[in-house]
């Protein structure tokens, strides 16, 4: 057929298409052989190489079943809510930490006015001044150390020297690598203190009086901020919360309960200046940190 007239063509495949569906009409296929034609000149109308689907024969309706009846509509049933999505804290975990954090501070600073005014033991002779501690509820994270040191002491601001400088650091990198998606991470959202808020004389280890008569501060401003997750740094703070002697290497690694609060150790930042080889097992303890503050 190359060379002939395309019109030609059309008006001789409608003619001889006419002429089946005069013949079969009576057959019962005349509906079949129009839809036929129409799919004909569809396609000579669209050029070569252009060709529109065949619709399919429209499909009996099913039968009804008389053993089983329709399902009647319920209008007090209502849509199963979807699951929340794991990682992220909900937006009503988030507002309850604002109202914990708001309801907080008076009482935060009600403890720092009379840390500054204590007198109880003779750690108040040679300080500066008390260093009651220093952030927020926001987050419902709490790192907690053992005593201040003579940055801390000049300033009155817990972790401000090079060990508070490498607290710092790690905070930011938990902040950086979105350990807890969701939640932003800084000296500001956290909160951080010491076991006891005077400086020990030539940065010596806490005494188990100063220990008894200085802790009923830190219970309590664990009381008034609600952790989610407490982060003991060093043995003194481990010892006392967690209730029982022991190594950071033999504590570590474990999830502890505090009044509610979930509870974890993990080496002093002064002892990874001392010792770099801690700053793994440290960035390790921030990573089991997160994995439980996303947790129930």
């Amino acid at each position: 057929m190359t060379g002939d007239d395309p019109n030609l063509e059309l008006a001789g495949i409608v003619h001889e298409v006419r002429r089946i569906l005069e013949r079969e009409q009576a057959a019962g296929t005349g509906e079949r052989f129009a839809m036929s034609a129409a799919q004909a000149r569809r396609s000579q109308a669209a050029g070569p190489g252009i060709a529109e689907p065949r619709p399919s024969p429209p499909r009996p309706a099913p039968e009804p079943n008389p053993s089983r009846p329709a399902p009647e509509p319920n209008p007090s049933r209502k849509p199963e809510p979807s699951p929340p999505s794991s990682g992220v804290p909900a937006p009503a975990g988030i507002a309850r930490r604002a109202e914990i954090s708001s309801a907080a501070l008076p009482v935060l600073q009600q403890i720092a006015e009379e840390t500054r005014a204590c007198r109880q033991c003779g750690l108040c002779e040679a300080r500066t001044q008390a260093v009651p501690g220093v952030g927020s509820a926001a987050s419902g994270i709490v790192f907690v150390g053992e005593a201040p040191g003579a940055e801390e002491d000049r300033r009155g601001e817990p972790f401000v020297g090079r060990a508070g400088e490498l607290l710092t650091r790690i905070i930011r990198a938990m902040d950086e690598a979105h350990l807890v998606p969701g939640v932003s991470l800084s000296r500001e959202s956290v909160y951080i203190c010491n076991v006891l808020k005077c400086r020990p004389p030539e940065n010596r280890n806490p005494l188990p009086h100063e220990i008894e008569l200085c802790s009923p501060y830190l219970e309590r401003q664990l009381e008034a901020l609600q952790p989610r997750i407490i982060c003991c740094l060093g043995k003194f703070a481990a010892e006392l919360l967690v209730g029982a002697k022991g190594t950071i290497a033999g504590l570590r690694g474990k999830v502890y309960r505090y009044r509610g609060a979930k509870l974890i150790v993990t080496y002093h930042p002064a002892a990874c200046l001392r010792n770099p080889t801690y700053k793994r097992p440290v960035w390790e303890d921030m990573q089991l940190l997160a994995r439980e503050y996303l947790t129930d």
